[in-house]
């Protein structure tokens, strides 16, 4: 089978399981009858492990606004500029309704006991699993050690297997993992997936045979900004390299992809309201995938959307991340190393995404309608940027 084909025939098969999964929810959706408020007390219990962290934060964020669960916020390290937004949150949350969030730092993901104490009494949790290690803060990429990254995934995993057989109130767990591999084993000479993505690949199935009913939420690899600055964000890069410090401006929009290569994008509150939705009707979601993004589009039409989308003219145009600067980078610095290994394998035609365009996910927005780049680019302020002034 040749590639293309094998691409294809995948996403094919995700987008059929997208929407039985979603003519179910909706159909279900029609047949509950209008519930009274409930007070805060009488709300499930759910938790979400590595809290603090960005796409564990904006879950925990959209679980409080929907308010159809207390919500369990569980990290390790308190005092960092990170834990500061969730106790933000939190002092919000406490003056609106009281009981709704709680925080629970000083949880080591390793820990089967600090676990066990922290699902005590959850009827759903949410399970982050790093290929990283972390101690008192620092963290230690294992982007090029899958020797030393490999133990540390399973750690986590087993820790939080031996937590939830302990707590049998948990009846519901998710997993957030990247899209699966279309074509290694079926295309000839494919290479593999780099080693944590074909790692966490096995993770859901493994606890599923474990006996936990796990609802796997595939999202892709790639959020907005994941490895470039927080557009909002005028002083704290997410990290030092030149990489992490390349941003949306007149005639420059990067990536590091090839510009005609479908890349598919999330936002991280889009994966907090399908994890909202996933707890809320575990008789469609139990032991289900689901495949989520929020935009589908390559280089060039992210390049035609800003110009369209910008109030003053400006013109835009895709400037893709050198593969060499990374390579070179990736010796001197540990954060290159991920976007790299990413970029080099999909630039090399091996898998694919499983949206093969934005019309793929028109079955998701009706549900939840989605983040799309159009708004990315009015909450960064890029649709303002005017002609000369090379900044925001």
């Amino acid at each position: 089978m040749d590639r293309d084909t094998a691409v294809s025939l995948a996403q094919q098969a995700i987008k059929a399981n997208n929407r039985r999964l979603i003519d179910a929810l909706l159909a279900r959706k029609a047949e509950r009858q209008p519930q009274a408020p409930r007070a805060v007390h009488e709300l499930p219990l759910v938790a979400v492990t590595c809290a603090t962290g960005w796409e564990c934060y904006a879950i925990v964020e959209e679980l409080v606004k929907a308010g159809q669960f207390r919500v369990r916020a569980l990290y390790r390290t308190p005092g960092t500029q990170a834990a500061e937004r969730l106790e933000t949150l939190f002092r919000d949350t406490e003056s609106k309704q009281p009981g709704l969030l709680t925080l629970h730092s000083g949880i080591d993901m390793n820990s089967a006991e600090k676990l066990t104490a922290a699902f005590a009494d959850c009827q759903g949790v949410v399970l982050y699993f790093t290929a990283n290690t972390s101690k008192a803060g620092k963290i230690t990429n294992h982007g090029n050690d899958p020797d030393g990254g490999r133990p540390a995934v399973m750690r986590q995993v087993m820790a939080a297997l031996a937590a939830l057989k302990a707590n049998p109130s948990v009846k519901h767990a998710i997993t957030l993992i990247f899209p699966t591999d279309k074509v290694h084993g079926l295309v000839a000479g494919a290479p593999e997936a780099p080693w944590w993505i074909h790692q966490k690949l096995r993770l859901t199935p493994f606890l599923r045979e474990q006996g936990v009913n796990v609802t796997c939420i595939c999202r892709p690899a790639y959020y907005y900004a994941m490895h470039r600055v927080d557009y909002t964000a005028k002083e704290h890069f997410r990290g030092d390299s030149q990489l992490s410090r390349t941003m949306i401006k007149e005639n420059n929009l990067p990536g590091i992809t090839d510009p005609g290569f479908m890349v598919n994008w999330v936002d991280v509150r889009d994966v907090g309201k399908w994890v909202g939705t996933v707890f809320e009707y575990p008789e469609v979601f139990s032991n289900q995938n689901l495949s989520i993004a929020s935009s589908a589009h390559t280089g060039h039409e992210l390049v035609a959307i800003a110009e369209r989308e910008n109030r003053h003219g400006t013109t835009f145009r895709y400037k893709q991340f050198p593969m060499f600067l990374m390579r070179f980078l990736s010796r001197v610095t540990e954060e290159v190393v991920y976007p790299l290994r990413y970029a080099e394998w999909y630039n090399a035609r091996t898998n694919g995404y499983d949206f093969a365009s934005n019309a793929d996910l028109a079955d998701l927005d009706r549900v939840h309608p989605r983040w799309t780049f159009e708004r990315e680019l009015e909450f960064w302020g890029i649709n303002d940027i005017k002609p000369g002034s090379n900044s925001k």
